[in-house]
């Protein structure tokens, strides 16, 4: 958890200390957020604007951004010899930091208000309510920790209509507040994002509402001259893994939708730790700001998940595996012997989301989520596999539906998978599902050949 209305007690620029000012002033003045929404947007472009301005937004070169342009031609042209998926032809974007988060802002809105709605519910949870009547009501937990006399005085002042008529404005502005602070913690861990994500769909489905394949193109530089490769194989690399990942949601429209689903479902869950604010609110010196956020951090959320959240985490990483893999197994048979590099690479891709990139950092930073494709390599042997024995036909043709995709258990135990002929099944089902003829019965002569 960062400090709110964007501002960090480490930095020394008062231009830091001037946002979190004029945050705190408008949430003030107009009583925060003017919507229902769970999150201050404005303050979360500013908070944004406000870590960019500390890390800076260098542009680049014309000769870098001609660079970046080849390196997509090139793969788009490779991609063709290894999957079926056509390409969108449309032109790549080169982005500058600012106008990656300009380009995604509205795509994020949908991913993070699900995650905000559950932080509020959770934060909710540890408020007095209105009642229907009108009344205060706190949950009972609380009023059991004091004597029994005055517990019984609280619940009659709070029952009082007066009461909550003078309560509610105040219960109000604690939620127009919770969604400001929400909003600048956002805008801070999205501002500082920006300088790592290569393209848009960096972490792991593409964010621009136009489909067209993105490039940060300072951070897809810095990230090249920073291997010990030659910056033209590291750019090109990137550009394979864009354009895969754009060719393979462009196919499978639902994909997306898949993957927030499943982000929303375990952010219903979200769970305060009260127990860990009380302990880190008790032992924290209230000098010492900097300690209390390190205290508090991302093990404010319960790390105990309810059975709903377990199934959504599972479908999740499932999905993004899955997603990974894919990728990762068209972009090696696209580079082939053309890319000498191109096993290093993949090496240094799969690290890189194995340590946690940027999407894993901003979720753990916001609710404990951990999105990491932990069964990633697995899920490119299946993947592989399925290339190699069925053909890479058969292999696309598992994206048609969901329900088409392996599961967990296939992932876990390929022999399993091929020896019941599933692939032969799910890949006849896909293809009558794109041509929309029935799929062939026992009793079919297409199933006697």
């Amino acid at each position: 958890m960062s400090i709110p209305f964007g501002f960090s007690p480490s930095g020394d620029d008062n231009n830091e200390l001037a946002a979190m000012l004029e945050n705190m002033g408008r949430m003030l003045r107009t009583g925060g957020t003017q919507s229902d929404s769970s999150v201050d947007w404005v303050a979360a472009r500013e908070s944004a604007r406000t870590a960019l301005n500390t890390s800076g937004d260098p542009q680049s070169s014309a000769e870098d951004n001609s660079a970046l342009q080849r390196a997509h031609d090139l793969a788009d042209l490779w991609l063709n010899d290894a999957t079926s998926f056509p390409a969108s032809g449309l032109p790549p974007v080169l982005m500058t930091r600012n106008e990656w988060i300009d380009s995604t802002f509205e795509q994020w809105k949908t991913i993070v208000e699900p995650v905000a709605d559950g932080v509020s519910k959770a934060m909710t949870g540890m408020m007095p309510n209105a009642g229907d009547a009108g009344s205060i009501e706190i949950p009972d937990e609380i009023l059991s920790q004091l004597p029994d006399e005055v517990a019984t005085q609280m619940r009659e002042m709070l029952g009082s209509a007066d009461f909550a008529q003078m309560v509610q404005p105040l219960m109000a502005m604690a939620k127009s507040m919770g969604a400001t602070m929400f909003g600048s913690q956002f805008g801070e861990a999205l501002g500082q994002m920006s300088g790592e994500v290569l393209c848009s769909s960096d972490i792991g489905f593409p964010l621009m509402a136009s489909m067209q394949p993105g490039f940060v193109s300072n951070n897809a530089t810095t990230f090249a001259t920073g291997l010990s490769m030659e910056a033209d194989d590291v750019r090109l690399y990137i550009a394979l893994r864009e354009l895969a990942h754009q060719r393979l949601f462009a196919h499978a429209p639902w994909l997306q939708s898949q993957v927030l689903s499943a982000i929303a479902e375990y952010s219903r869950g979200v769970q305060v730790d009260t127990a860990r604010i009380e302990e880190a609110l008790s032992n924290v010196d209230s000098n010492n700001i900097e300690e209390l956020q390190v205290t508090l951090g991302a093990d404010l959320f319960e790390s105990a998940r309810t059975p709903e959240q377990t199934a959504a985490l599972e479908r999740l990483e499932v999905l993004l595996a899955l997603i990974e893999g894919w990728v990762t197994c068209v972009v090696t048979q696209a580079a082939g012997s053309r890319l000498p590099t191109a096993t290093a690479l993949e090496e240094v891709f799969r690290r890189r989301r194995a340590a946690g990139g940027p999407a894993e950092k901003l979720f753990a930073s916001l609710i404990g989520l951990e999105i990491r494709p932990r069964r990633m390599r697995e899920a490119a042997a299946l993947w592989e596999r399925i290339a190699s024995e069925r053909g890479p036909e058969a292999r696309d043709a598992l994206w048609a539906h969901p329900d088409l995709l392996p599961s967990a258990s296939d992932i876990e135990d390929m022999d399993t998978f091929f020896a019941t002929d599933e692939v032969d099944v799910m890949a006849e089902l896909a293809k009558a599902m794109e041509s929309g003829t029935p799929a062939p019965t026992e009793d079919s002569p297409e199933s006697d050949s």
